[in-house]
């Protein structure tokens, strides 16, 4: 699965699942490799990296699913209701996750 997979079906994505995936050169890429991944009570209370390390080896932390719905729903209200188209969608996501900020696209 990728990030740009994830994204497309963000809607259906269990709400408490968090994404990770691969860096390519250093950054998430629409078609980095990605997982769901559902924490247990357990490893919520473990370092994230080591879950990571055994759930999806070689993957980073992404964004929770809730966040990137949040994210996605602003991104509409910030453009008088419009979906954002999935280029769009994914410029957004991925800037966020890798700087904590919005892109100025994301503004309208």
């Amino acid at each position: 699965m990728t990030l740009q997979e994830i994204i497309t079906g963000i809607a259906a994505a269990p709400d408490e699942a968090t994404i990770f995936a691969h860096r390519t050169n250093g950054e998430f890429r629409p078609l980095s490799a990605a997982v769901l991944v559902n924490f247990s009570d357990v490893d919520r209370q473990r370092p994230v990296r080591e879950v990571a390390a055994e759930q999806c080896p070689g993957m980073e932390y992404f964004l929770e699913v809730e966040l990137v719905r949040e994210l996605l729903d602003a991104w509409r209200e910030n453009h008088n209701g419009q979906v954002p188209p999935i280029d769009q969608a994914l410029e957004s996501v991925i800037f966020y996750a890798e700087n904590d900020a919005y892109p100025d696209s994301f503004f309208g």
